[in-house]
């Protein structure tokens, strides 16, 4: 079984340029937890999850959180959370599976990297994703 049987050609991505209002605006929109970042050419160029988002929006209350231990309430946070989303995204390298690669290969990069989605590309551009519960379905799927 190859990954390109499995793939979600209408998964959404993201612009380099893009803020962290637009990664929330997709994350809910689509009920998805993770966006690649695609650039002008179609080449994936990185992903951004929804956590990295939190990450990036509440830093401080993060911060505030490690140092001290306690758990503050985020909305004293809100003012510089709804300042910092319209900051450009910052996003993390992550492998990407080709079209033609088979199941296992997707199921290992997921594992090996701790992601539950991947970005997949054919002939060299973003064409969708593969979720792990894509590959479960694959491999526990019928055959007949």
């Amino acid at each position: 079984m190859k990954v390109l049987e499995f793939v979600n050609t209408h998964a959404p991505s993201l612009r380099p340029t893009a803020t962290l209002q637009d990664a929330v605006d997709k994350l809910d929109l689509y009920q998805v937890t993770l966006l690649p970042v695609v650039d002008e050419g179609g080449a994936v160029v990185g992903v951004l999850t929804e956590t990295q988002v939190f990450n990036q929006l509440f830093s401080a209350w993060l911060e505030t959180h490690r140092t001290t231990g306690e758990t503050l309430r985020l909305e004293g946070f809100r003012p510089t959370a709804r300042t910092l989303a319209q900051a450009p995204i910052q996003y993390s390298p992550v492998p990407v599976l080709d079209e033609h690669d088979p199941i296992e290969v997707a199921v290992a990069q997921m594992v090996q990297h701790g992601y539950d989605t991947l970005p997949v590309i054919g002939e060299g551009r973003f064409i969708g994703t593969i979720r792990l519960i894509d590959c479960c379905q694959a491999l526990i799927g019928d055959t007949e």
